[in-house]
C-alpha cells in the first residue's frame, strides 16, 4: 500500500525535489516573494505524508485519534499552501499579519474533529461523512486563490503586463483543483500548487533577469522589451541624467558612486507609480516611460524627483517627450534627450563648471 501511495503523489514528489534542489542554488534570487516558495514546499510534503498516514488510518478502527490528527493537518495544510501562493504574489508592503486569520480558521476548525463533528467524523463504520461546516475548510484556501486574483487583476490593469496572466492561470488551476477535490476527493490540489510554484517561479525569475542589479530599476534589456511590446500605450518618456557622476567617483570611488546611483534609484522608484516604468539604461542614465499623457502630472513627477534625490546631497538634469499619433517612442526619446542634455547645460553653468575640462 505504502509504494501505491507514493506512486499517487509522484508527480508531486518529483516537483518538490526538483524545486528544493532549484530554490537552494538559486541564493542571489532578489524576488522578495522567494522564501514563501519554502510555505508551499512543506505544506505540499506535509500534505503527502499526511495522505500516505490518513489511509494507513482508515484501516484500522483503533487508530481513530491518528486519523483524525491527519485529516484535521490535511486541510489544515491546505490552506496554508494558498497562503504561500498569496504571500509569494503580493507586494512587501501588502503582506499584512491578517493574512494568516484564514489558515488560523482553518486550523480552529478542522482540530474541532477531537471534540466534534462540526466539519468531519466517522460513523459506527468508520466511514467519514462532512459536517455542517465541512466545507469551509475548503472555502479558506479558495479565499487565498481569489485574494491572488483579485491582486493579479488589478496588476494586469494598472500596470498592462501580459506576462502576469501567468499568475491569472495558475491559480484558476489551483481553483478548479481544489473544487474537484472538494467534490470528488483527491489530491489534485497538491499537485496544482506544486506545478503553479513552478512556473510562478519561472515567472519571478524571468522578472529577477530584467532588473538592474545595482539599482533595482528595470535594466536595459527590460527597457528595450517594453519598448515593443507596450509601444501603442506608451503616452510620454522622460530621460534623466545624474550630475557630477564622474566628479564623485573621481575624487571619492566608485562606491560612493554606487551609492549615489542607488540612491536616485531609490528616488525613482518611490515616485513610478503605475502607470509608470522605470529604467536604469546606462551607468547614470535612467528612462521613464509614462502610461499617462497628462502632462503636469509627468511635469510634476519629474520636479518631485529632482527635489528628492538634491535633498539627498545628489542632483539629476532630467527632459521629457509626449508621444502623439506623429511621434513614435524614438522621436520622443530624442527629444527628452535634448531637452535633458540643456537641463544638464544649464546646471553647469549655474555650478560654474566647464564641462569641456572633464575627459
Amino acid at each position: 500500500m505504502f509504494f501505491a501511495m507514493l506512486s499517487r503523489h509522484f508527480v508531486t514528489l518529483i516537483v518538490i525535489i526538483l524545486f528544493t534542489v532549484n530554490l537552494l542554488n538559486r541564493r542571489s534570487f532578489k524576488s522578495s516573494g522567494a522564501n514563501f516558495f519554502w510555505i508551499m514546499i512543506v505544506s505540499c510534503f506535509v500534505l503527502i505524508i499526511e495522505d500516505i498516514a490518513e489511509t494507513f488510518a482508515s484501516l484500522y478502527p483503533a487508530m481513530r485519534f491518528w486519523r483524525i490528527f491527519w485529516t484535521a493537518t490535511g486541510y489544515t495544510f491546505r490552506s496554508f499552501a494558498a497562503l504561500g501562493l498569496l504571500l509569494v504574489v503580493v507586494s512587501p508592503k501588502d503582506r499584512k499579519p491578517y493574512l494568516g486569520i484564514p489558515a488560523l480558521v482553518s486550523l480552529i476548525l478542522s482540530f474541532t474533529g477531537f471534540f466534534t463533528d462540526i466539519v468531519f467524523g466517522f460513523n459506527e463504520d468508520y466511514e467519514f461523512y462532512r459536517g455542517p461546516c465541512g466545507y469551509v475548510v475548503f472555502a479558506m484556501p479558495i479565499v487565498y486563490l481569489l485574494l491572488i486574483v483579485w491582486v493579479t487583476v488589478k496588476d494586469i490593469i494598472d500596470k498592462k503586463g501580459l506576462g502576469i496572466f501567468i499568475v491569472l492561470l495558475c491559480v484558476l488551476f489551483c481553483l478548479g483543483a481544489t473544487a474537484i477535490d472538494a467534490t470528488y476527493g483527491g489530491v489534485h490540489l497538491n499537485e496544482a500548487i506544486m506545478i503553479s510554484s513552478l512556473f510562478l517561479y519561472l515567472f519571478l525569475y524571468s522578472k529577477d533577469n530584467r532588473s538592474d542589479s545595482l539599482t533595482g530599476l528595470l535594466n536595459r534589456q527590460a527597457y528595450y522589451d517594453d519598448s515593443a511590446s507596450y509601444a501603442r500605450s506608451i503616452k510620454a518618456v522622460a530621460s534623466l541624467d545624474m550630475n557630477g557622476l564622474k566628479e564623485l567617483n573621481d575624487t571619492q570611488g566608485h562606491e560612493a558612486g554606487d551609492q549615489a546611483l542607488c540612491t536616485i534609484g531609490k528616488c525613482i522608484m518611490d515616485n513610478a507609480s503605475d502607470d509608470t516604468y522605470a529604467y536604469r539604461t546606462g551607468g547614470d542614465e535612467f528612462i521613464l516611460l509614462f502610461f499617462t499623457g497628462k502632462e503636469d502630472l509627468i511635469r510634476d513627477r519629474l520636479d518631485k524627483i529632482k527635489s528628492e534625490v538634491a535633498d539627498k546631497g545628489y542632483s539629476v538634469s532630467a527632459g521629457y517627450s509626449l508621444i502623439d499619433d506623429k511621434t513614435d517612442l524614438n522621436a520622443a526619446v530624442i527629444r527628452s534627450d535634448k531637452k535633458m542634455y540643456q537641463d544638464k547645460s544649464d546646471y553647469y553653468r549655474r555650478a560654474g563648471i566647464d564641462r569641456r575640462r572633464r575627459s
